[in-house]
């Protein structure tokens, strides 16, 4: 028999079996630490718990999850947790309480007949100065217990133990939670969901449970569009704070907010802090919007505003657990111009028909808004005598200016005007309320161009308003001078000048024939 053969390691084969040994402990832990982080991105794969339908904040200062989906807000941590902002996490243990117990603090909204359901039940003895009080923490936006189908619509398209999204809510017992929805006919029986797998049961009253707090269910009041601002061509449009209001003006609304669009749109909440494009919000709150313009047009962004409505439990809980929350949606359009300063039109008339005019803004706010060229007939009344407009007339219109400022637009035509040219303007005058032609003093013509100087309300301004909003039609006019008529005679006068005029010429004739 051969002796066994003993074989001893080299320091080589040695090294390399600690690195190996080493490697796999290391990659052991890296997966042990890593699974938690993959199973929270992965949790709730499609549908409406994925991370994206959910923003997240504070609501009172309360780490918080706004569900877009329902509108409702909801509580990261359970009560008996606190929030680890540098670890994202939850720390402590999870409360457990009996189902009176955590009505008598979180009560959603008071119900006939809920007396039955706080009778003595086991060890519990009913708190005089709560439970059964005429409360109403929807309407109020306090924090309250979550309703039956609330705590379900977070468990939906979400993996198991524990079914919700892990990274918006994270440890989560797989365990059972109440609602705030009792069993009708039953006061010793209170809906529960099972955040195991998602399932709801019915649970006695004097069983202990967590229970996960949301706030909200009603409405924000409805949004209204503000009018468009104009401003040079990719500057950033700033819009004045608006409030949001509740849909019943004694109550609190809660919800979340999103802002969509091109040009960088972001809203501010009250004045302070970063420039977000979302964020958990409520009525009071009061929200500023600014994006960039366009560089040329306009630019158009949306602001939603999504809430709940959520209805309470019936009569002698006569609904069975089936309060249901509706999410209530109201936008507002945000649109920025792009100043413009300039502007090209066609001749109408004259020699130079077809060719180009142009019109140019200076050295002020102003927006040409529109502008169009005329012909002297397309006009709605005649021309003075002996006025003719060569080149037509323009009409154009700038807005967005500082009520009562002046502005300056100059004409460019295809070639000089002629010596006394004139600039006439159609429309009242301070003096004179009625439409009507006259020459305008504001007008500085050299070589091809005319300089108008505008005042809003004012000298040519042919709305006389001091609204921000200058109208000007008009255009360069000659004017044909008064030339004397020749006189005539009378027909007698006449023959006799024709007789002398022919006695000279038979006295010519003799002359020559002598």
């Amino acid at each position: 028999m051969p002796a066994p053969e003993y074989r001893t390691l080299t320091m080589q084969s040695r090294l390399f079996s600690h690195k190996a040994l080493s490697l796999a402990r290391w990659l052991t832990l890296l997966g042990t630490c890593t699974a938690p982080l993959l199973a929270q991105a992965e949790s709730c794969p499609s549908g409406d718990n994925t991370d994206d339908q959910y923003i997240l904040g504070e609501a009172d200062g309360v780490a918080s999850a706004m569900h877009w989906p329902t509108g409702l807000v909801w509580k990261r941590c359970l009560e008996g947790q606190t929030w680890n902002t540098g670890t994202q996490t939850c720390e402590g243990t999870a409360e457990t309480r009996r189902w009176n117990e955590w009505m008598d603090e979180y009560m959603p909204r008071s119900f006939a007949g809920q007396d039955a359901w706080w009778e003595t039940v086991e060890s519990y003895t009913p708190n005089p100065s709560a439970g059964p009080q005429n409360v109403d923490r929807v309407r109020d936006g306090h924090w309250r217990m979550a309703y039956r189908y609330e705590l379900g619509k977070i468990t939906e398209g979400c993996d198991n133990n524990p079914k919700v999204n892990r990274m918006v809510f994270p440890d989560t017992p797989s365990s059972h939670f109440w609602s705030g929805s009792p069993l009708a006919g039953n006061s010793g029986s209170v809906w529960i969901v099972n955040f195991n797998f998602g399932s709801t049961y019915l649970s006695y009253r004097s069983d202990d449970h967590h229970a996960r707090l949301v706030r909200g269910g009603q409405s924000f009041a409805a949004l209204t569009s503000p009018s468009a601002q104009t401003v040079s061509a990719g500057d950033s449009a700033t819009f004045p704070a608006f409030t949001l209001a509740p849909s019943v003006p004694a109550g609190e609304a809660w919800g979340g907010a999103r802002i969509s669009g091109d040009g960088n749109p972001e809203f501010q909440l009250n004045g302070t802090g970063g420039w977000v494009q979302e964020a958990i919000v409520k009525s009071g709150d009061q929200i500023a919007v600014r994006f960039n313009a366009p560089d040329s047009g306009s630019r158009t962004v949306t602001f939603t505003l999504r809430s709940g409505q959520t209805t309470g439990t019936s009569d002698n809980a006569s609904n069975v657990g089936n309060e249901t929350t509706t999410m209530q949606e109201t936008s507002a359009s945000f649109t920025a111009l792009a100043r413009r300063t300039d502007l090209s039109l066609q001749l109408p008339a004259g020699p130079h028909s077809g060719d180009t005019l142009d019109l140019t803004v200076t050295g002020s706010e102003w927006h040409l808004d529109s502008a169009q060229s005329l012909t002297a007939a397309s006009l709605a009344t005649a021309l003075p005598p002996r006025m003719t407009l060569p080149h037509g007339a323009v009409s154009f219109r700038l807005t967005d200016g500082t009520p009562g400022s002046n502005t300056t637009v100059v004409l460019t035509y295809p070639e000089d005007l002629p010596a006394g040219t004139r600039y006439y303007k159609y429309g009242p005058t301070a003096d004179n309320p009625t439409d009507h032609w006259y020459a305008y003093p504001g007008a500085v013509i050299s070589g091809n161009t005319i300089t108008l100087t505008l005042t809003d309300g004012g000298a040519g301004d042919s709305d006389l308003s001091v609204n921000g909003i200058i109208d000007d039609p008009g255009g360069p006019a000659w004017i044909t001078q008064d030339v004397a008529p020749i006189p005539t005679l009378p027909q007698w006068a006449m023959m006799l000048l024709a007789g002398i005029m022919g006695m000279l010429a038979l006295n010519r004739v003799r002359v020559r024939n002598t």
